[in-house]
């Protein structure tokens, strides 16, 4: 039989369009990972890239996103802010992501995002500064809280509790600086008053002085704005000088390592946390619970333990990505998953993510921050 060549020309086109389509459908989704799984950042890097690894495992075993595959390229900045930003070049111009989740801390973030937003490739940042997203730039979006939400959730604690006036010690690296700018700021909106501030680097062996000052003033509270290991050393000073007033912490010591290092000098105080440190405990009508116990579970499952705060940073950024690329209509582009990614709502491990133009992670509204305080050894959910 002898094909016309009219004939023959529309069974060409309709073969080359059934390729493109199933090249299409077989398209892999590269996406770039820079944590700190080495280095001091290791306890924020090390769970990141575990909870990167699954959700990407998830999405593969049910077919991908959209029916393309995902593919996780990961690179180990070993906390090293120099590198984060040679890292994030390699992959914008080598390895040819998508996208780039990470880095791990605020520092190594800071540095990336003026290349994100240079080479116009979305960012999604684990950040704890508000500079990430304050003011809002176009390549750039972070999925932990920033301090001002943080700060906004300590400072309604104090205000319900009549707490007029807290004792703050804050870290002088980078997160401790923008956290105290930050309370200051917003302090006096909610009646409380920051007196004493004293301030202590993050790794220093004794911070005696310090609470001290704090023990002897009329402070009712005191509030620590610190990575590990300051909170540690912080809590046992307190016990050590008889410190009996209530002791705050900030959401970089919400993990367990606080309560295994500190031990006793720990029990009753508090810590403004993510609800992964302890999902079991939190109210049945709680609307992030549901989100939250699934990363859970999958995560006690997959790896035999409980998963850490950080483990959310990653799974939300991943899943932040998913439900873009499923609004996306046509080729997903850099350009395309960006304006999509301004379109996205979703309920995920560290809160409520409403993303918009103006608004390129979570704010004081978006359900992130549960008050957690620690009782025989383990953190639960309280009342506020």
């Amino acid at each position: 039989m002898t094909l016309s060549i009219p004939f023959r020309r529309v069974l060409v086109g309709a073969v080359a369009l059934f390729s493109a389509a199933a090249l299409q459908a077989q398209e892999t989704i590269k996406i770039g990972a820079l944590f700190s799984t080495s280095g001091p950042g290791a306890f924020l890097g090390v769970p990141e890239e575990r909870g990167a690894r699954l959700k990407v495992e998830q999405l593969n075993k049910a077919g991908g996103i959209g029916g393309r595959k995902v593919e996780l390229v990961f690179y180990d900045t070993e906390t090293n802010t120099g590198k984060a930003g040679q890292l994030a070049r390699r992959l914008i111009e080598s390895d040819q992501v998508l996208a780039i989740i990470g880095p791990s801390s605020s520092g190594e973030s800071l540095q990336v995002l003026p290349i994100a937003n240079e080479s116009k490739i979305p960012l999604i940042a684990h950040a704890g500064t508000e500079k990430m997203t304050n003011p809002v730039t176009p390549w750039v979006f972070n999925t932990p809280p920033a301090d001002r939400v943080v700060a906004a959730h300590m400072l309604s604690v104090f205000k319900k509790r009549g707490l007029t006036q807290i004792a703050l010690l804050s870290a002088t690296d980078g997160f401790g600086q923008s956290g105290a700018n930050v309370l200051k700021e917003l302090a006096p909106k909610y009646g409380v008053k920051i007196a004493p501030h004293e301030e202590f680097n993050r790794t220093d062996a004794d911070m005696t002085a310090q609470v001290l000052k704090a023990k002897d003033s009329p402070a009712q509270a005191m509030l620590i704005w610190s990575s590990f290991p300051a909170p540690t050393i912080i809590a046992r000073n307190a016990a050590a000088l008889g410190y009996n007033k209530p002791m705050f912490n900030s959401y970089a010591a919400a993990g367990k390592e606080l309560l295994a290092q500190a031990g006793p000098a720990a029990e009753g105080s508090y810590v403004s946390s993510m609800r992964l440190l302890a999902p079991d405990t939190l109210k049945a009508n709680d609307p992030v619970r549901p989100a939250v116990m699934k990363i859970y579970n999958d995560y006690k499952a997959k790896y035999g333990e409980a998963p850490v705060t950080y483990v959310a940073h990653s799974h939300d950024a991943l899943s932040l990505i998913e439900a873009a690329v499923l609004k996306i209509k046509g080729p997903v582009t850099r350009e395309n998953l960006r304006a999509a990614l301004e379109t996205v709502t979703l309920t995920g491990g560290n809160g409520i993510y409403r993303l918009s133009p103006t608004s390129h992670g979570l704010d004081p509204d978006s359900n992130s921050m549960v008050l957690l305080r620690a009782h025989g050894g383990q953190w639960e959910a309280t009342d506020e």
